[in-house]
């Protein structure tokens, strides 16, 4: 599902994606956390495109946290017209024992989170 308030931007993105054969499209869509949030269990995406324009840099990333809180199985990908990056976003379910919470921080990936851009 792709997520857009730039249509221009949108239309490039939606010609690439369509243009893959094990890809369906949903959208673009408007970035309307209510609307879109309705949406979702409609619609059933494997994963949401949201489209970082630069200045509603703020508004997707309450639009991200909300998706991954309610749907927290739902991949979130973030592209930026700023930068030449994308990010996936994704959560892990564990048990909360203490020994699980442990063993997941003694697992994270070998980054340091300080040197990434």
């Amino acid at each position: 599902m792709l997520v857009s308030s730039k249509h221009l931007f949108s239309e490039g993105l939606e010609e690439i994606l369509r243009k893959v054969g094990d890809v369906e499209l949903l959208g673009p869509l408007e970035p309307a956390l209510e609307t879109l949030l309705a949406q979702l269990p409609e619609l059933r995406p494997d994963a949401v495109l949201l489209v970082d324009e630069g200045d509603d840099g703020v508004r997707l990333t309450h639009l991200t946290a909300a998706i991954l809180r309610q749907f927290p199985a739902l991949p979130v990908i973030s592209a930026g017209l700023d930068q030449n990056t994308f990010r996936i976003y994704s959560t892990h379910t564990l048990p909360a024992r203490s020994s699980d919470l442990v063993d997941a921080i003694l697992n994270l990936p070998p980054t340091d989170p300080w040197s990434a851009p």
